[in-house]
């Protein structure tokens, strides 16, 4: 039996989801590594790179697939959430694979899954623990020489963490998910920490100390090698022109990856925000290291190439409006400055975001930049709570009569309404908060478009 992705998904739905049940003493390895020995653990037919982090994993490990890709490498991309369509989660470092492709594993997996749930009443595999067999699946049957693995959630615990990576990469640690990872910094780099394997080197993105020394006496521990990207490069230089950012990055020839770069890195990077010029960075130093054969002229390419949903998404140059995903503190007020440094006027503020974030934090980074603001809840797929984000915000502008603020847990409706003050005013559009309502917006835009 062949099934479209569609058919797959509502298939996928049938299964426990703790996005809606939140069980944390129901994490655990054994399920998923039971269900990579039923498939005869297809993670283990190829070389591996594992990310681990709060913020700037997808964006990662896109530069990392596109660089092996542009290198002659069959390379699997597994990421999380997706915007629009769910093969984003799987994908050829981010080129879909063939229908036929998909549906011949989609198969496989509803087969024998199937079957075992006929068998044992008490098989009861988890929505994200299907998924990562997936992938794992897929990219043993495309032939893929290496695959970069993003966790859903954590390390430690997360599905993700039976494959046996050649590079582990640390993004950003911030508060985040604190029901299942612990309520402090040091807590939740030590759940992201689980990812380091005995003797694999590990390349770590810029750290607040209390996560770094985390992640630094567990790197101990392993014996892995342990590159902190503040000391792999010296500086960088970076200039946003016909909205591409062109970057040159310089390695420290005193570290082991920097030594291995003949000249510095000069790339038009796609992906505007600012931070992303180190994550490329941290994305050319790993590979580097594991692959020194690889010229400059690869690396760049590589990096150039790299594309990805709702980070930073132009979808109009005319008012501008960008589509962000962005959901911490930090990469929300990172993306805000990227956008105002193209579009330094006060702008139309479309924003939702998730149950567990804190609208608290984020309304403040938004005063005396949002003309008017429209905030609703991140789609129907996504827990939020809408009444606090709109205290948060009318609390947080009631000094600012001349910004509007409009809510309705009604998406549709707000979507609709912010494009359209957008184009009756020409003002400049941000939507940002949740990558769910990302989503939304992405798969309304045709409509929006039509009523041009």
């Amino acid at each position: 039996m062949k099934f479209s992705t569609e058919e797959f998904c509502r298939w996928l739905d049938g299964f426990a989801n703790f996005e809606q049940v939140p069980k944390p003493d129901r994490f655990t390895l054994e399920g998923i590594r039971n269900l990579a020995e039923m498939f005869d653990n297809p993670q283990n037919t190829y070389k591996s790179i594992h990310l681990a982090g709060s913020k700037g994993k997808g964006s990662t490990s896109t530069m990392i697939a596109s660089i092996l890709d542009v290198a002659g490498f069959q390379t699997g991309l597994y990421t999380s959430p997706h915007v629009c369509d769910f093969r984003e989660r799987v994908s050829r470092a981010g080129v879909f694979f063939s229908d036929a492709e998909y549906a011949e594993a989609y198969a496989r997996i509803h087969e024998k899954i199937t079957a075992k749930q006929n068998k044992d009443s008490d098989f009861a595999p988890t929505w994200f623990e299907l998924v990562t067999l997936l992938a794992f699946e897929l990219f043993k049957e495309c032939g893929c020489n290496w695959a970069v693995f993003e966790t859903g959630m954590g390390g430690r615990l997360d599905a993700t963490n039976i494959i046996q990576p050649e590079a582990c990469v640390l993004m950003p640690i911030e508060l985040e998910h604190c029901k299942f990872l612990g309520d402090t910094l040091a807590k939740i780099a030590a759940e992201k920490a689980g990812i380091i394997k005995e003797g694999c080197p590990v390349f770590c993105f810029d750290q607040q100390e209390e996560a770094l020394q985390v992640f630094k006496t567990v790197a101990e521990q392993k014996h892995a090698p342990f590159f902190y990207l503040p000391e792999l490069i010296t500086k960088t230089e970076s200039s946003i022109a016909h909205f591409e950012r062109k970057v040159c990055i310089h390695f420290n020839a005193a570290t082991k990856p920097g030594s291995l770069f003949a000249r510095p890195l000069s790339v038009n990077l796609k992906l505007l925000d600012e931070f992303q010029i180190k994550n490329a960075a941290l994305a050319a130093a790993a590979v580097k290291y594991l692959l020194p054969e690889l010229s400059e002229e690869i690396i760049e390419k590589g990096l150039a190439q790299a594309t990805l949903p709702a980070r930073f998404e132009v979808v109009q140059k005319e008012p501008l409006i960008v589509v962000d995903g962005a959901h911490t503190k930090n990469s929300i007020a990172g993306t805000l400055a990227t956008f105002l440094s193209i579009a330094p006027e006060k702008f139309i503020l479309l924003f939702a975001c998730a149950e567990d974030k804190s609208s608290e934090e984020f309304a403040p980074l938004f005063l005396n930049h949002a003309a008017e603001i429209f905030l609703t809840i991140p789609g129907v797929f996504k827990k939020s709570n809408f009444e606090r984000t709109r205290k948060a915000f009318l609390n947080t502008f009631q000094n600012e009569p001349s910004c509007p603020i409009h809510a309705d847990e009604n998406f549709s409706l707000i979507i609709r309404q912010a494009f359209e003050k957008s184009k009756t005013e020409k003002r400049p559009l941000l939507v940002i908060g949740s990558f769910y309502l990302a989503g939304e917006v992405k798969r309304a835009l045709p409509q929006l478009a039509q009523k041009d």
